[in-house]
């Protein structure tokens, strides 16, 4: 699981967070290094393993967070607001390492947000939610999170906002859908 704060241990440095889940199951220190290191270099921490979390930006707290989960080898990742605090640089770019670590790890990843425009461009499916109590709304099928790994973010989610190009939703009744 990744949550919207990094839930990093604070005592801990960088490799031994990423560490930890494999120390719990008792995995050799040898292919526990290992493993740590593939996954610094996936979430693009190289170098990083020996900081302390507080040298980190946010970002970077969210990339350890990110390996850290990993590193259990889970089926499931849920992503509970993984990018609320980022600021819009760095959003995008922990958005391009989801999408890229979905399509190499053909992990389900469940991620919880009120972004539209997030769920839209992460999603290839869409839950909308109603509240108390909680449940689905409405189900949609999404063609971004594909489309978003052979294309710039940028230019998608400009097209999404031009009144020039069709919108790649047109017609699937998302007028309704708001952020809360």
């Amino acid at each position: 699981m990744v949550f919207r704060q990094g839930a990093l241990f604070e005592w801990q440095n960088v490799a031994q967070n990423v560490a930890f889940g494999p120390r719990m199951n008792h995995r050799k220190k040898s292919e526990t290094k290992v493993l740590v290191d593939g996954l610094l270099n996936t979430v693009g921490l190289t170098g990083f393993g020996d900081k302390a979390i507080y040298e980190l930006s946010g970002g970077m707290q969210q990339r350890v967070a990110l390996a850290r989960c990993l590193a259990n080898e889970p089926e499931v990742i849920l992503m509970d607001e993984p990018l609320g605090v980022l600021d819009a640089l760095t959003r995008e770019k922990m958005q391009s390492l989801i999408l890229k670590l979905w399509k190499e790890t053909g992990k389900t990843i469940i991620l919880v947000t009120h972004s539209v425009e997030e769920a839209l461009f992460l999603g290839d499916r869409l839950f909308v939610m109603a509240p108390r109590p909680g449940r689905i709304e409405k189900a949609y099928e999404l063609p971004f999170a594909e489309v978003g790994l052979t294309s710039d973010p940028r230019k998608l989610k400009a097209s999404a906002d031009s009144k020039e190009a069709p919108h790649p939703l047109a017609g699937q009744g998302l007028s309704g859908i708001r952020s809360s």
